[in-house]
């Protein structure tokens, strides 16, 4: 992954200048890019206007989210075993007679655990 990734990941925690809803699912597309400055053309997800921001990343930081981002997709992911079809039906039955918020079933779900 690399640092387009990065920008992609970290636009959610930006809002679209027109709209005001989170830049989440943007497009984001290099226009140019010299040295640790990047020219992109963004595109809202949510009302698809598109705009140009100049990104200028501070003394070796393209760099290191590199490395930083590349170190992290390393790291081996512990295999799970799949999801059996037993699974999915017990966990069908229980929702079907739960009542109550996601929230709750979430919070429910993390006292069970511990």
């Amino acid at each position: 992954m690399g640092i387009i990734e990065f920008i992609r990941d970290r636009a959610r925690f930006y809002n679209c200048p027109v709209c005001g809803r989170s830049l989440k699912g943007c497009d984001v597309q290099v226009l140019s890019h010299e040295d640790e400055r990047f020219h992109l053309q963004v595109t809202c997800a949510q009302c698809q206007v598109t705009f140009i921001v100049v990104l200028a990343i501070a003394g070796g930081a393209v760099d290191e989210i590199e490395a930083t981002v590349a170190e992290a997709a390393a790291e081996p992911v512990a295999e799970a075993e799949p999801i059996s079809v037993d699974e999915i039906l017990d966990l069908h039955l229980y929702l079907k007679s739960f009542q109550g918020t996601l929230t709750e079933l979430i919070h429910q779900h993390d006292h069970s655990r511990g």
